[in-house]
């Protein structure tokens, strides 16, 4: 019999992973408001300066490599479904994608890819933590403005925090990594309430807190 902190952590295994693979395939078809890889080929190539024998070879490495994401995304349907397969999946699948995307690029280009890439993952922690923030804000009297000041700073801390958690998926830590890890995710909380602090008013932040709190229940 399965407990329930074993089932709790697959859950959450495969709620990560699941939110992992959607980023992925945010960049492969989906980003940018796009809805066909062919557009952000296109986009890729006009940012990147790709010839058109890389234009190519970028639109079937993007397809192959949607399919493949897609088709981990389906396997988990399955009753007897592995969160950690899964993982494991998702990282393979990742590791190809971009030894293939190296054999695509020049140096200079792979760089720039990747600079537009965590671009777009930013921005989409952002928009997380500005939905988040608009369903606070009536309950707390935050501004406008005060809402533009707290997008960046909720945005990176969600996106170091998922970062950090992906990295370490499906390893095996040793006591000395996970309290360096633990040490890792408190800085990156406490940066994130300093950040906080600095923009809210006192009476606003015991709103915050209890809003917090109360989602906890």
């Amino acid at each position: 019999m399965i407990s329930k902190n074993t089932q709790n952590s697959k859950t959450t295994v495969y709620a990560l992973t699941t939110l992992m693979i959607g980023i992925l395939l945010a960049f492969t078809t989906n980003s940018m408001a796009s809805t066909d890889s062919d557009d952000i080929v296109a986009f890729l190539a006009q940012e990147l300066k790709l010839d058109d024998q890389q234009k190519q070879s970028l639109g079937q490495e993007m397809q192959r490599y949607s399919n493949q994401l897609n088709q981990l995304i389906e396997d988990q349907e399955a009753e007897d479904a592995d969160p950690d397969a899964l993982i494991k999946g998702v990282k393979q699948a990742q590791d190809g994608h971009n030894k293939e995307l190296e054999q695509i690029f020049t140096k200079e280009q792979l760089q720039q890819y990747n600079a537009l890439k965590e671009k777009v993952i930013r921005g989409m922690f952002n928009d997380l933590a500005e939905i988040m923030l608009l369903d606070i804000q009536p309950k707390t009297s935050i501004s406008n403005e005060q809402v533009s000041e707290l997008v960046p700073i909720l945005g990176n801390s969600m996106y170091s925090i998922i970062k950090i958690a992906w990295e370490n998926a499906g390893k095996t830590l040793r006591a000395p990594q996970k309290i360096k890890l633990a040490k890792e995710l408190k800085r990156i909380q406490a940066d994130s309430r300093a950040g906080i602090e600095k923009v809210l008013t006192p009476e606003q932040l015991k709103a915050w807190d209890k809003y917090k709190e109360e989602q906890k229940k």
